[in-house]
């Protein structure tokens, strides 16, 4: 009797192949967010209970960064509910302070890469002893093929222009003054780093724009990294500014001998381009006996910063950083 094997069909094998496939493709499309590449994915307001990271771990890790798996509970300090650091724990300060300036150094590769850009910048600062109000401005930067800014106050000195073009030859910035006194007036040239300046502004124009205040960041967390003792740096729970969630670092110094000008830092940094999008810093005081936290830093108060509604995505021309532009009559 002849002998028969038994063999499946082709077209039963087929089939099975297309059913696999077509279960495949769907476990793959239900494990992807349907977002357009290049969309910039705008983070909710959200309870700031609900932001708490509980683990090092949960943070990823700029470039540069190497960690030991087993000891990523100590590479940055559990975050704390209170503002008084003092019954945080912190472990291995050093990592933490080289974490934090770390992310920092990624963002600040980010945002020399990006051409241009526009901002709402708040600034509140301590100079010669004065605290004055806060200023708002509408900030213009751009950093090729000549870095350059452009910014107009929104209050205070509302109207008043500073224009600071390294293209020009003179190195000068071009200050036209808001309100009547703009109109009467011609635009002032005036030397980035003259005393003139030097009463208005903290720092020079040359390190306006979210790139500068990184580059100032990093030379203060360079000093702490050379510290053996006397600065504490502690991870808090993360908060939501200007719709972006941010990373909240808080540095704590015992004494002047720890940092001369700085009594405690709050710097928070959103948590996808590490950009620091506010900046708080306190000084010391001989007087402060008797006063309650939120008074000493009142009084203390030294530098306030922040950066708002961030837009890189709207093209910026040469005019708007030209002295020639006819809407800025300068």
């Amino acid at each position: 009797m002849p002998c028969i094997r038994s063999a499946k069909s082709p077209r039963n094998s087929n089939l099975l192949a297309i059913i696999a496939f077509a279960v495949s493709l769907g476990a793959i499309c239900c494990s992807f967010d349907p977002v357009p590449a290049g969309d910039d994915i705008r983070v909710a307001r959200v309870n700031q209970s609900s932001t708490r990271i509980e683990h090092a771990s949960d943070v990823p890790y700029p470039p540069g960064y190497h960690s030991n798996p087993s000891d990523s509970l100590k590479s940055v300090p559990t975050a704390v509910t209170s503002q008084d650091s003092s019954n945080s724990a912190v472990r291995n300060n050093g990592d933490a302070i080289k974490f934090s300036m770390l992310l920092l150094k990624d963002g600040g590769r980010f945002i020399e890469n990006v051409h241009s850009y526009r901002v709402l910048f708040d600034k509140r600062e301590r100079i010669s002893g004065d605290i004055g109000d806060t200023q708002t401005l509408e900030l213009k930067v751009r950093h090729a093929p000549a870095f350059s800014v452009y910014m107009k106050w929104k209050n205070g000195d509302k109207g008043r222009q500073l224009l600071y073009n390294e293209a020009y030859e003179d190195k000068q910035m071009v200050v036209k003054l808001g309100g009547l006194k703009g109109r009467i007036l011609p635009a002032l040239k005036l030397d980035p780093f003259g005393s003139e300046a030097h009463a208005e502004a903290r720092y020079p124009v040359t390190e306006a724009g979210l790139a500068g205040m990184i580059r100032q960041i990093v030379i203060q967390r360079e000093l702490d990294l050379n510290l053996a003792q006397g600065v504490v740096c502690t991870r808090l729970e993360n908060q939501v500014f200007d719709e972006r969630e941010c990373y909240c670092f808080r540095y704590d110094y015992s004494s002047t001998d720890a940092s001369a000008l700085y009594r405690k830092s709050f710097v928070y940094m959103d948590t996808r381009y590490h950009l620091p999008l506010k900046v708080t810093n306190y000084t010391w005081s001989s007087n402060g006996e008797g006063l309650t936290p939120e008074q000493l830093d009142e009084m203390t108060l030294i530098e306030d910063y922040s950066f708002r509604e961030l837009d890189m995505g709207t093209p910026l021309a040469e005019r708007d950083f030209s002295r020639e532009n006819p809407s800025y009559r300068m």
